[in-house]
């Protein structure tokens, strides 16, 4: 079925290249060079070790999105701040409807020579709209930037590519909120590979929260990458409320001395829902910490899934890393597979990893419905003080108000049964 389904995505990522008019001949060139690599790579099956527990072509869309030019909608509600907002309709950039704030510009696109993996490369070569901003040099952002990508109807059955690179130039803060979403919560039927990257300069500080809340039915396939140069600071929280299947991949490499990450996550899943997230921290440099929470609450006959790799290089000394991951099964058929990694090729680090399994306390549970709470209520609020560890490391007051709403209300709608 694999190979299948490459042929027909080779077939159909030719025809769109020559839509690709817009991009400089050398873009178009890197684009070529890019879906080749995926026709030598393909479609990962299981028994490829890092998508064991995924089998991601099963339902993933045959052709991609085309059209160069986003469709007008009115700004979405999600938006958090209209000072500052990136639109993309069904993987196009909106220039229309999105707002730059002062210190932000548009930057030169970056012409990628190698590839985090194959659906990276994929996603390089039919990107028609591709974005690249810059934060400039001793820019301080304190308001939240929302970047929102919204699917409809135009974009069912079909692969949504965005690709967005973001330059933090010296001393530049800011934080963002990325929103995957769509207009149809449970008809939609539709892919999203979608890649976005940071570089932080020298002393850079930049926060991503992540938020998955995309159709039921959907496929959400993401990268988040970054590159943090000497004294930055990269801060990532991912949020995965549910959909069909997800692979979210994190790859953060420190580069240079002081470069300080903190990745961060979590998955509330029910009914057959899959998420798969698959988080690599690579120390390049001595004096370098990462610091990493995940946790998953499962119910029904959901399936998540958690890789966590932490490498550290022969050169990174001095460096600390600590990693934990932490499940809650609401369900008997409700399943996790965990896999902390770690990876020392220094002897001179302070490093830790652990992973947990477990169900709710019928102690806790017993004692609050002592207290007149139903058990439904009582199993709420036992959840959510479990997930609240997570959505407490976002900074950024607004973002992390916003993120424990949408908490709430996926425990209040589709986690916790009686």
């Amino acid at each position: 079925m694999e190979n299948i389904l490459k042929t027909e995505l080779v077939k159909n990522s030719q025809a769109l290249l020559k839509k690709a008019t817009e991009l400089s001949p050398s873009y178009q060139s890197a684009m070529k060079n890019a879906l080749l690599a995926f026709e030598q790579t393909g479609i990962p099956t299981r028994k490829n070790e890092d998508w064991r527990y995924t089998n991601i072509a099963k339902n993933l869309a045959p052709r991609f999105y085309e059209q160069k030019e986003s469709i007008i909608h009115d700004v979405p509600e999600i938006v958090l701040d209209k000072r500052a907002m990136i639109i993309f309709n069904n993987g196009v950039f909106n220039k229309f409807l999105s707002v730059l704030p002062e210190g932000i510009e548009l930057d030169a696109l970056v012409i990628a020579d190698h590839f985090f993996d194959t659906f990276d490369s994929l996603n390089f070569g039919v990107a028609l709209s591709p974005l690249a901003i810059k934060l400039k040099k001793n820019t301080v952002i304190d308001f939240p930037i929302s970047i929102i990508h919204l699917v409809d109807e135009v974009g069912v059955n079909k692969i949504i590519s965005p690709r967005l690179t973001v330059t933090a130039e010296e001393n530049s803060k800011a934080s963002f909120l990325e929103v995957f979403t769509s207009t149809g919560k449970e008809k939609l039927q539709y892919s999203t590979n979608a890649v976005t990257r940071f570089i932080l300069k020298e002393n850079a500080y930049i926060e991503h929260v992540k938020l998955q809340t995309e159709a039921s039915s959907a496929i959400h396939i993401g990268l988040t990458e970054a590159l943090a140069f000497r004294n930055s600071q990269f801060k990532s929280v991912t949020l995965d409320f549910g959909l069909l299947t997800a692979r979210h991949n994190i790859n953060v490499n420190l580069m240079e001395p002081g470069a300080q990450t903190a990745v961060h996550g979590l998955f509330a899943l029910n009914n057959s829902e899959h998420t798969d997230i698959f988080s690599t921290i690579i120390h390049h440099a001595p004096h370098t910490s990462s610091d990493q929470l995940f946790k998953g609450i499962l119910s029904d006959e959901s399936h998540g899934v958690f890789t966590g790799k932490i490498i550290i290089k022969q050169d990174a000394q001095q460096s600390s890393s600590s990693q934990l991951n932490k499940n809650l099964l609401l369900s008997k058929k409700a399943h996790i597979d965990t896999q902390p990694q770690l990876l020392v090729h220094a002897d001179d680090v302070k490093c830790s990893h652990g992973a947990t399994v477990g169900q709710l306390s019928k102690e806790e549970e017993f004692y609050l419905e002592s207290r007149g709470i139903e058990k439904a209520r009582a199993k709420r609020m036992l959840c959510h003080g479990f997930a609240t560890d997570v959505i407490y490391k976002i900074d950024h007051p607004v973002i992390k108000k916003f993120a424990e709403g949408m908490l709430v209300l996926n425990f209040e709608n589709t986690v916790i049964s009686e």
